[in-house]
Order: C-alpha cells, then structure tokens, then sequence
C-alpha cells in the first residue's frame, strides 16, 4: 500500500473501531475487577509513548494514577507492584510478544486481572487475557491506521471507565459526540488538508532539527510523530514534553533550529505553551503549530502551522496524530 493509500486508509478504520468500541467497550469495563491502584499499564516497545497516554487519559476520566513500565522491568524492578485484585492493561499491536506473554503468565499467578488492548484478539496474548479490548486495524504495528486505532481506543477505553464508575459530568454527551465524529472529520481532512500538509513539509525539509512540543494527550502523538519523521528522513526529530519546556532551553537551542507546538484551544497546557512559543520565537526560533482556529494565541505567535477543526482535548489528539501521520509520509517524500 502506497504512503496516500495509508493516510487514507485511516478513517475508516478509526470509524470502525471506535463504533464497535461504543457496543462493546462499556459492558466490558463492567466485567473487570477494578480493585487496587494504581493502574498498572505496560506498551510493547513499537507502543513505548502509550504507557504516558494512557496515564493521562485515566487520571483525566477516572482520576485513577497509572503506573506504567516495559514487560523486561515489570519482571524485576516492578514486579511487587503485581498485587492481588490489580489490573494490568498490556498493549499490542503486534501478533507475537514473547516479553508480554512471559509477563502475562505471572500477572495471573499473582491474582491479577490481565487486560488486552490490542488490534489482534486471535494473538497469544489476548487469548490468555481476563478481558480484550479490540482496535479493529490490520496490519503492521508501525502503520498509520493501526497506531491512529489503537491510540483513539485507549482514549475511549478511560472515557468508557469512567462512564460505567463515575457519576455523570457535563461534557460527556459532548465528548461522546465527538468521538463518534472522528472519522468523518478525519475524512474531511483528508480530502482539504493535502496542499497545507505539503507547505508544512516543505518547510521542515529545510531543516537540520525540529522539536515537537506536545503534554497531556498530544503527549503520545508527539513522541511517534518524532520516531517516523526520524525514520523516514534525515533530520535530527526530538520529542519534547510540555512541562519540561521552558526558556531556557529556548535560549539553549540553535537559531537554526524550529520548534512544532501541538496546542488546541481546549488544551489544559495551551497557555504554558503559548508562553514557550513566543519565547522561542524572541529567540530567533522557527516556530510551527498544530491547533486549532480558536487558539489565536499561539497562531499570532507563530509562523507556519495547520488549523484543525476544534474538538475536546481527547479527540482532538487523534486528529493531530492522523495530521503529523500524513506529514511524516509526506516528508520522506520530500527529503528522499
């Protein structure tokens, strides 16, 4: 399949999996024995970035903490946190994990409740879990549609925890809504978005090092955007967390180097990050955006970026995720 084809093929996907997610995800939440904190939560290595997502997205909904660590250190370091009545959400989006089926094996000697949020429910793996949540993506892990699913389906996962555990909170029927419309926007975006995605490329193609700013739940779509822009050109790509963004190191970087800020105008880090932004910017830094149109702050404070349609922090992260999918595709394009 063609780098177009892929891009492509994502909102339909995404479509499928998070209305098959709104049937099925509830009333398996329902079925799990939530019992000790904190959430232990443990991403393959290709899913590294989700352990972080999946921590703010379950304090965020169910204000429950996560701790998250690779399957290698739950089995040393981590593993008095295998507690009875614990819950471990394991995350693939491969068909073999040898290092998370070993661990699976000893979650449930020590009486915990194995969960799978995977794309493959016919895996070892999800076959030994207590209960699977299914990202409906074939496929490599490292494509498009599949990372995009799985992402969303962890976010919907936390919404549909706190649902089923919480009582209601207004911005729900809000934030359901605009779940259920992400793969109409997201084919909407496809079919506008193709000559600003190229002028964004064109753009970073000139460089020699980008940083891609993104906390909370852009926290994920900026740590993979940085792994397949740096796999698919020669540009040095760094992943920076929000919070650890301050003028220092602004002043720090090279005059040469451009700053990509994820934002959005419901963003809880918009403000620290339109402060780091016109920081940069003093500095003599190429400063790139990726927000929406209500979020003038950091559009005045910027140079060059893509306007997305405004959404609730938790969607408006896979919209962001699908843009810097397309532009990684389209900046290997533009350096091979």
């Amino acid at each position: 399949m063609g780098n177009r084809q892929q891009i492509q093929a994502v909102p339909g996907v995404l479509r499928i999996t998070l209305e098959k997610g709104r049937a099925e995800f509830g009333p398996t939440v329902r079925k799990i024995r939530w019992g000790e904190v904190p959430i232990l939560v443990c991403p393959a290595p290709e899913y590294a970035g989700l352990g972080a997502a999946a921590g703010y997205a379950f304090a965020t909904f169910v204000g429950w903490p996560v701790a998250t660590h690779p399957a290698e250190l739950f089995q040393t370091y981590a593993l008095p946190l295998l507690r009875s009545r614990s819950v471990m959400i394991m995350i693939s989006g491969a068909e073999e994990w040898p290092a998370g089926q070993e661990l699976a094996r000893a979650v449930q000697k020590r009486d915990c409740t194995l969960v799978v949020l995977t794309n493959h429910p016919g895996s070892p793996l999800a076959k030994s879990a207590d209960h699977v949540f299914v990202a409906r993506a074939d496929g490599d892990p490292e494509s498009p549609a599949v990372a995009v699913s799985i992402h969303a389906a962890l976010n919907f996962l936390a919404f549909e925890a706190a649902r089923v555990l919480k009582h209601p909170e207004p911005q729900w029927d809000l934030l359901e809504k605009e779940f259920a419309q992400l793969g109409e926007k997201l084919d909407w975006m496809f079919m506008q978005f193709g000559e600003a995605v190229r002028s964004v490329a064109a753009e970073v193609a000139r460089l020699s090092l980008l940083r891609i700013v993104g906390g909370g739940f852009h926290r994920f779509p900026a740590w993979r955007a940085a792994r397949r822009m740096r796999l698919a050109t020669d540009i040095w790509v760094e992943d920076i967390d929000a919070s650890e963004l301050g003028s220092e190191f602004a002043r720090s970087t090279r005059r040469d180097d451009a700053l990509l800020f994820l934002s959005g105008s419901h963003s809880k880090l918009k403000k620290l990050l339109q402060r780091c932004a016109a920081e940069g910017r003093r500095h003599g830094k190429r400063v790139l955006f990726l927000t929406d149109s209500n979020d003038r702050e950091m559009i005045e404070r910027s140079d060059l970026g893509i306007l997305i349609p405004p959404m609730l922090e938790a969607p408006a992260c896979t919209l962001s995720m699908f843009m810097l999918e397309w532009l990684a595709m389209e900046l290997g394009r533009v350096r091979k």
